[in-house]
């Protein structure tokens, strides 16, 4: 089943990222976010046409726009935790489907942040990541292609 991974726009507000880059910067000065962004990330049955793609891509749309460059750092991806179905998803897909995508089997969503602080980010990740993430309901990724096991039957 192929899976297609869409950018969204900026994930956080300003209050929101202010709050959460006080209690990095807690841990230390360096270590801060650099970016955020939502990725949506669509199984379908087959690849979809051109007209299901637009279609998707304007349903996804929030209307917040996209960062223009990628943020520079690591990349950590905060999605709902590995072998359930979240809320969203299943919002979204049966929003999909009442749009006519028919093809699409599951919509998620992810945040993906973007971490400065090198070193100091590797030597304090376990509460990084308890800042970012409820591990009761959410799984950490590190790579866009990780997602992919979001749809593991």
């Amino acid at each position: 089943m192929p899976i297609l991974k869409l950018r969204g726009g900026p994930a956080l507000s300003s209050f929101r990222l202010d709050k959460q880059n006080a209690r990095l910067a807690a841990l230390h000065p360096s270590i801060r976010i650099a970016g955020h962004v939502w990725w949506h990330f669509t199984e379908s049955d087959n690849a979809l046409s051109a007209a299901d793609r637009v279609a998707l891509e304007k349903l996804l749309d929030d209307g917040l726009g996209y960062q223009a460059e990628e943020a520079k750092g690591t990349l950590l991806l905060v999605v709902p935790r590995l072998g359930t179905i979240s809320p969203w998803s299943s919002k979204a897909t049966d929003i999909a489907h009442s749009c006519g995508l028919a093809a699409v089997r599951r919509i998620e969503r992810g945040l993906g942040y973007t971490l400065a602080g090198g070193k100091e980010l590797e030597r304090h990740r376990d509460a990084v990541l308890a800042i970012l993430h409820d591990r009761m309901t959410e799984s950490v990724l590190g790579s866009l292609e990780e997602a992919d096991a979001l749809f593991h039957h």
